[in-house]
């Protein structure tokens, strides 16, 4: 039997964008249509909008590469206060969860989760080059969290107090081993330190990229594994797997 397909208003709000958002994701490849009739009217299949929804790493990817790309509503959070609603449903969510694994460590991921974001937005307060806010979104079954923003990156704002700074790697490894001033902005990595902390004493692993170097944090690891990355973008985007 095949699929029943829905109309581009039933899939603009399962999504949480509008219609025009819609066509331009079709016009421009990013999530094309189905056309049916003569008169090419879209539709769409709700396992694709599954699917496209729960790739959570590649959608703040593509969000933190094109400055135009509208997110869901269910993934941006255009201020704090939003953020920290949605760090509750994440704690909500997490809370239901009968593994005993997951039971255990889920108050660390909600820490993790919340420093990391709120370490965005108490950077970038005032000074977002272009689109405010955070990507935030979470998948319990795959046990994932990711979270992103469009901000300055760790490497202008440490510069700024530590101008031997050289480049984004040197950057991202005082960002998680060194302790910074705490006034503005340098306080920019502080909380990052017991983001390593945290992961490398628990169950969690952390991906984390600003500009273009990226870090893996392996759990029960103390090591710091820093790479150049083949792609470079302002800002930064965090993977919590646990």
């Amino acid at each position: 039997m095949e699929e029943k397909l829905i109309t581009i208003g039933e899939a603009a709000e399962m999504m949480g964008v509008s219609i025009d958002t819609l066509r331009r994701m079709d016009e421009d490849g990013r999530f094309p249509a189905i056309r049916q009739g003569e008169k090419g009217y879209r539709y769409y299949s709700k396992k694709d909008i599954h699917i496209y929804l729960s790739d959570l790493l590649k959608i703040a990817r593509e969000w933190i590469s094109k400055s135009n790309m509208v997110l869901p509503a269910q993934f941006y959070c255009s201020n704090s206060a939003v953020f920290q609603s949605r760090l509750g449903e994440l704690q909500d969510s997490l809370g239901k969860v009968t593994d005993e694994n997951i039971k255990k460590i889920f108050p660390l991921v909600v820490a993790v989760a919340g420093e990391i974001g709120d370490n965005s937005f108490a950077h970038n307060i005032g000074n977002w080059p272009d689109t405010p806010g955070i990507f935030f979104g979470f998948d319990i079954s795959k046990r994932q969290v990711v979270l992103a923003d469009r901000g300055q990156g760790i490497f202008t704002t440490l510069k700024r107090v530590r101008p031997e700074l050289q480049d984004d790697g040197q950057a991202l490894k005082m960002a998680f081993t060194e302790v910074v001033s705490g006034r503005a902005p340098e306080e920019r990595g502080n909380g990052l330190k017991f983001v390593r902390a945290v992961v490398t004493k628990s169950l969690l692993s952390l991906y984390f990229q600003t500009g273009n170097a990226e870090l893996d944090l392996e759990r029960d690891s103390t090591e710091l594994h820093i790479k150049k990355s083949n792609h470079n973008f302002r800002g930064c985007i965090a993977l919590i797997t646990f």
